[in-house]
């Protein structure tokens, strides 16, 4: 090997070497863009997480009390044999549920907030392979997305579910008190 054919590949593997580091950091770079959304929408998860959360709590606070006003209506209730003592009752049961479906929207709207948030997710992890640390990222945060909303799903339900309840039962004792010799079924 001559020394002018040692320099041509010293000079040739200098180009190589060059063109993969410039590649190197156009892809570290584009690492660093993904991984700085990924860390804005991560936090973005959160916020409407904690505001998800504020909601049902809310959403508690006033269902509590608001059967604790309806405890003692239903006693005078019970107490009055005339059917028109039944209109205040029926006015505050009026007010429960439409508290309740403006809170319904609200969660709604927060639910598709968290849906539009994982569709981003999903269009930045279909860019990258399988094998991609970034997709496995995106793998794992849309499973915990997931569980969060079969939380909400389940756990909001159940709260307008126990209303419904609380309320029949609560109309079937007033119907009975009223006409003691009528069964509902």
């Amino acid at each position: 090997m001559t020394y002018g054919q040692l320099d041509g590949l010293i000079n040739k593997w200098s180009l190589e070497l060059e063109d993969q580091e410039n590649h190197f950091l156009y892809q570290a770079a584009q690492v660093n863009d993904r991984d700085h959304t990924l860390i804005e929408n991560g936090e973005k998860i959160i916020t409407l997480n904690g505001e998800v959360e504020k909601a049902k709590l809310d959403q508690q606070s006033f269902i509590s009390p608001c059967c604790n006003l309806l405890t003692p209506v239903e006693e005078s209730v019970k107490d009055q044999s005339r059917s028109d003592f039944l209109l205040p009752a029926d006015e505050d049961r009026k007010r429960t549920y439409k508290f309740a479906g403006n809170i319904d929207p609200q969660l709604k709207r927060m639910a598709q907030d968290l849906k539009d948030v994982i569709e981003r997710l999903n269009t930045f992890g279909n860019l990258a392979g399988t094998t991609d640390p970034l997709q496995q990222i995106c793998k794992v945060l849309n499973a915990h997305v997931d569980s969060l909303q079969w939380i909400n799903q389940n756990s909001g339900g159940s709260l307008f579910v126990h209303q419904d309840i609380c309320i029949a039962s609560r109309k079937c004792e007033t119907s009975q008190v009223l006409c003691p010799k009528t069964t509902l079924k």
